[in-house]
């Protein structure tokens, strides 16, 4: 048996574009965690059912309320924690595209950032929380986003106020989600947080040292965030899955090699982005990186990478061979027997990967 320096596995389901059918959750819920996830990290964006002055966030394709508790019995079934993931900075577009939230831009030309000094932005966090907790009351989580805010401090308010305060952009970035995780702390103090943090990666140390005197109180674990899918390209047709394996391979050695710095490392969250923001083009189809989530999960369980786990989540996935893990370069031949969730969608997309590869090349032909 494996010692585990993590303990949970997430899966991230992101809701913001292709959103899934509660009839493929019902059949996908249970395949992830018989491969070892202990949970699921859900960004929903658009797609939950908001009420009174947010309704008009909500995708004609979102889901109901029913659906939404239908999602977590589904989860609790097969022991899977569920995390709601909601965006309090940036990648805020599902809410400033809207003419009556546009006044809350940092800028306003682009909707992907809120202004942190805007009177209002606030209590648009706070009511997008506040939606998302209604409707998952037994979370012990909560994911509060924050990373690629793009346009961090860039209007006349906030250069103002950054000015008066001596503060750079990092302050700024720093103030904002620690008032953010104080206050939920104080509303919802049986829940952990959560966030990326890439927008912390360039800030001076000392900066870091002296919030994290007040973060200690908040955030005194750390998380690991992989990827599936939806990382190597914003067009990308398949996920390059050798590439993915080698990733998590890679992530288990640093993890042993820094756990002695921290308290605790709680776990890995498996990215799965369906698109690069809100306006972006699909990538990688869920579907389609099945059989890559399957094998980096038996990666991060075992903690390896053998002939036997490449052969046992093929035949579980109805492959008469081995699932390919260099999907590149096209064309290839394809296998079109295979049984998981989704299949027809794999094989189209692998042919159509084909076809653009062919096109491609008589595109450019001499003559």
């Amino acid at each position: 048996m494996v010692n585990l320096i993590y303990k949970h596995r997430l899966v991230h389901f992101d809701f913001k574009g292709a959103i899934p059918r509660i009839s493929f959750l019902e059949k996908i819920i249970p395949l992830i965690s018989s491969w070892g996830a202990t949970g699921v990290l859900i960004e929903y964006e658009d797609s939950l059912p908001y009420s009174g002055n947010l309704t008009q966030l909500q995708s004609p394709y979102a889901f109901t309320v029913k659906q939404i508790n239908q999602i977590q019995s589904i989860c609790k079934e097969n022991n899977l924690e569920v995390i709601p993931l909601v965006q309090t900075f940036g990648h805020l577009e599902f809410v400033l595209k809207h003419d009556e939230f546009r006044n809350l831009r940092e800028m306003d030309l682009y909707p992907n950032a809120l202004c942190p000094f805007h009177p209002d932005a606030l209590e648009l966090v706070l009511s997008l929380i506040d939606s998302v907790m209604a409707l998952h009351s037994n979370a012990n989580y909560l994911h509060i986003g924050a990373d690629e805010v793009w346009h961090l401090g860039k209007c006349h308010k906030c250069q103002s106020e950054m000015a008066g305060r001596g503060w750079e952009s990092s302050d700024l970035f720093l103030q904002w989600v620690s008032k953010i995780a104080l206050i939920l702390k104080k509303k919802y103090p049986m829940i952990t947080l959560i966030m990326w943090d890439d927008m912390m990666r360039n800030c001076p140390e000392t900066k870091l040292k002296g919030m994290f005197d007040v973060y200690s109180k908040v955030f005194d674990r750390i998380w690991a965030a992989s990827s599936f899918k939806g990382s190597t390209g914003s067009t990308q047709f398949i996920p390059p899955v050798q590439h993915h394996i080698d990733n998590h391979l890679t992530w288990i050695t640093t993890l042993k090699e820094h756990q002695s710095k921290f308290k605790e490392i709680c776990g890995i969250a498996l990215t799965g982005w369906q698109r690069y923001d809100h306006y972006a083009v699909l990538c990688e189809l869920f579907p389609v990186a099945i059989p890559c989530l399957g094998l980096c999960l038996r990666v991060l369980k075992s903690e390896s990478f053998l002939m036997s786990d490449h052969e046992e989540i093929s035949q579980q996935l109805g492959f008469h061979g081995l699932i390919n893990v260099f999907p590149f370069p096209r064309p290839q031949i394809l296998e079109q027997e295979m049984s998981f969730p989704g299949h027809e969608l794999y094989i189209a997309v692998q042919m159509w990967s084909n076809f653009v590869y062919k096109y491609q090349i008589i595109c450019n032909s001499e003559g």
